[in-house]
């Protein structure tokens, strides 16, 4: 019979760190990344898993945005290295 070795399967490491990435619509300051100006931009902290990226990421959406205006939406987490389009 045919001998047919299994191919062998090669799995990419999961993403040690996370960055999560905003959608800015106004001009802000803030007070840790300094003047941002309208567009995409990745934040400064780096977590361990994409849960708690996006966790961090939402609970800071609702402290900057006041009730009814959107000065910054969450765009998502991607893996340090990738980068929101």
């Amino acid at each position: 019979m045919l001998e047919t070795k299994p191919a062998p399967t090669t799995h990419a490491a999961p993403a040690r760190r996370w960055r999560n990435y905003y959608r800015v619509y106004h001009v802000l300051s803030l007070y840790r990344l300094g003047t941002i100006f309208p567009g995409v931009h990745g934040g400064p902290d780096v977590f361990p898993s994409k849960e708690i990226a996006e966790e961090r990421a939402h609970s800071f959406i609702r402290a900057i945005n006041p009730p009814g205006r959107y000065f910054m939406e969450f765009a998502g987490a991607f893996p340090e290295g990738d980068a929101a389009n």
